[in-house]
Order: structure tokens, then sequence, then C-alpha cells
């Protein structure tokens, strides 16, 4: 008898754990998160957004059904501009997007996919808009456009660019790269105090994983219609090299300033080959020393400053013949001794200089000395 009622006592309380299920859970809404690192970039009139597109809800739960990204664009300073596509404050909170863009059922947690939209603010700057800075945001929503709320908004300096020159051309020159290019005129007015500049871009063909490098940026003159020039003296001859030309605008309002980058010019590449030969020596002198049967006549010069100097050529010739070249290897120093000479005769000279790749100067001018008879 006691154990059925063990067994009796057993069930009850299996039958009452059961019965306590505890609080219904709501079902979920299926709202995304909102975005919370929307990036702006302007190149130009070219402003281009990217975000990370929500892969969950804000109860916690992977999004499952096909939603919708709305892009936003509001000028804050001006909020009754047609440009605008967020409320005015007052107004009523629903407002066309500037784009709209799928949200599609999340995959998994790790998938972090990247959205990109690209929009033109050329109307906003050919218009009579007060803002000096356009703002963005995006509004994740689910198939009923219900969403979170605005996610981080971001700011693009309205400032003017210059457009990208049509034609960039490169040549060498003695010294360098020799870079010439046209300018646009300046706009008139301007937003945010601009300044305008061109930054010159480098890239080496033959450098393995080569980077483009900033060579130089120089001002804008203030004359339209003019071109503008600059010698690349940091090349390595004989390297392949492209160059290019960007427009820059640096703008400030407030304490506040930044740079736009405008769109680049067409590509100009060029072989750096060094055709160039050295300055041609000056000041040559010819001294005749010796004693007995030690003859010889000493030259001297003035030095060449080149950095790419390898030496110096020597030519000689007597009353009626052609010059000829007596050293056998470069001559290092600018003097030379010339020791096979002989007695009663008169000798010419001149030198030329040598660069690392062969180049010759042409020859300085002549002087002479006699080697008077014993």
């Amino acid at each position: 008898m006691r154990i059925l009622l063990l067994l009796l006592c057993a069930g009850a309380v299996l039958i009452a754990g059961c019965g306590t299920p505890g609080a219904p859970q709501p079902p979920s809404l299926e709202i995304p998160k909102a975005v919370g690192d929307l990036k702006a970039v302007r190149k130009g009139d070219t402003v281009t957004l990217t975000w990370t597109v929500p892969e969950a809800t804000t109860d916690g739960i992977l999004i499952r059904k096909r939603g919708k990204m709305l892009v936003h664009r509001i000028l804050p300073d001006d909020p009754a501009s047609t440009f605008n596509t967020l409320p005015a404050p007052g107004s009523p909170a629903q407002a066309a997007p500037l784009a709209q863009l799928p949200l599609l059922p999340a995959l998994d947690e790790k998938r972090a996919e990247q959205a990109t939209y690209q929009d033109s603010v050329t109307p906003l700057l050919q218009s009579q808009v007060h803002s000096d800075f356009v703002r963005y945001t995006i509004i994740a929503a689910n198939s009923s456009s219900r969403g979170s709320g605005q996610g981080n908004a971001v700011e693009i300096p309205l400032a003017p660019t210059l457009p990208a020159p049509h034609s960039l051309l490169a040549e060498t020159v003695s010294t360098g790269v020799r870079l010439t290019w046209d300018v646009a005129p300046l706009p008139s007015g301007g937003r945010l105090n601009p300044t305008f500049s061109y930054r010159i871009m480098r890239l080496q063909d033959s450098t393995k994983a080569a980077e483009p490098v900033v060579v130089k940026q120089v001002g804008v003159p203030p004359a339209p219609g003019q071109m503008l020039s600059y010698i690349d003296t940091s090349i390595e001859w004989e390297s392949h090299y492209q160059y290019w030309v960007t427009p820059i605008t640096s703008w400030q309002r407030h304490g506040r300033h930044g740079e736009i980058v405008g769109d680049d010019s067409p590509i100009a590449s060029v072989l750096a080959h060094d055709i160039f030969p050295p300055v041609t020596p000056v000041g040559l002198q010819a001294v005749f020393s010796g004693a007995g049967q030690k003859l010889f006549i000493d030259l001297s010069w003035t030095p060449n400053s080149e950095e790419d100097l390898a030496g110096y050529n020597v030519y000689r010739h007597t009353e009626g013949e052609q010059p000829v070249k007596i050293n056998s290897d470069l001559v290092k120093t600018p003097a030379y001794r010339d020791n096979s000479v002989q007695a009663g005769t008169r000798y010419f000279y001149a030198v030329t200089a040598v660069d690392l790749r062969g180049n010759e100067s042409e020859r300085s001018q002549e002087t002479s000395e006699t080697v008077p008879r014993e």
C-alpha cells in the first residue's frame, strides 16, 4: 500500500512539472538592426557609400525574410531644399529615399556582407542650395517597411573640384622627366573657401608590388587657360614610369578643414632613357715639363659636377691631323699626363666628359703646347 502511494505522488510531481512551460515568447518582428558603420568617400563629384549589411534583427536572431535598405540624403543647412530625401523637423515621417537596395536573408552570423552605393553631387554643386555639406544615412527595414531607425550619419563637403586635365605629356629631359598638362579655369565663388592644387602621382612599372607615390603637389595659377609644367628629378634612368595628375581641393570652415580628391587625368607612360651627355669640360690647360729623355705634357681642367659622371676622355692631334683619343681607360680625375711626346712638336688637346651610361659630351675648346727641341 505504501509503495502504491509513493508511485502516485511521483506521478503527480511529473504531471505538475510538465504543466508549467514558462512565459510564451512573442513572434519576432523581423526588424533589422540599425546600420552603424556607414562610410563615405568623395572623388570628383562621385560619393561612394559603403556599410555592413545587417544580418540580425533587433531581438538578436538572423534575418530570415527579405527586406530593404533605404539610402537617404539631406542638406543640413537647407531643410526645405528639393534635394532633401529626409523630412525636415516637424514634417511627416515619410520621405522618399534616394535609393532602395534589397536586404536579403542572412546566411550566417559571420558573412559581414558589404553594401555599396554611389551618388553624384553634381546637381547640388550646380544648384543654389545653401548647405556646405551633404549628409547621408541608411535605414534598414523589414518587408513591412519597419526599421529600427537611422544609423550613423556621414557628411561630405560640397566644395567644387577642378576637372581632370584633358591631356598629360611626359618627356625625358637632361634633368629627369618633364610633365606638362592643361589647367581648367577656376570655379567662381565656391563654398568652404576652397583652394586648388594638382597632385602628381607616379608608378614605377619595373618595381614588383609597386605602390603609387606622390611626386609633388603644385598650386594652380590664377590665370585660366595656362599650361603647368614640372620636372621630376627623382627618377631612376632606364626605368619605365606611369604618371597621372589629380586635382585637389582644400577647404575650411569654422575650424573644420579637409581636402577633396578630384578625378585623375589620363595616364602618361614614359621610359626614362638617358640620352643626355654631361656638360662639356672647360678650363683646359697644357704645360710642358721634363728634362733629358723624360718629356711629358701635363693637362688639367675644371672638374664636372654631374652626379652620374663616369670620367673623361683626352683627345690629341698635331698640325694637320685628326684628333685621336690617347687614354685607354676613362680618366677619373680632371688631370692627365701625356708621356708620349717628342721634342720639337706642337700638340693640340681637347677633353670630353662621359657619364655612367656612356653618353659623351662635346669636345672642350682646344689648347696646345709645344715640346722644345733639345
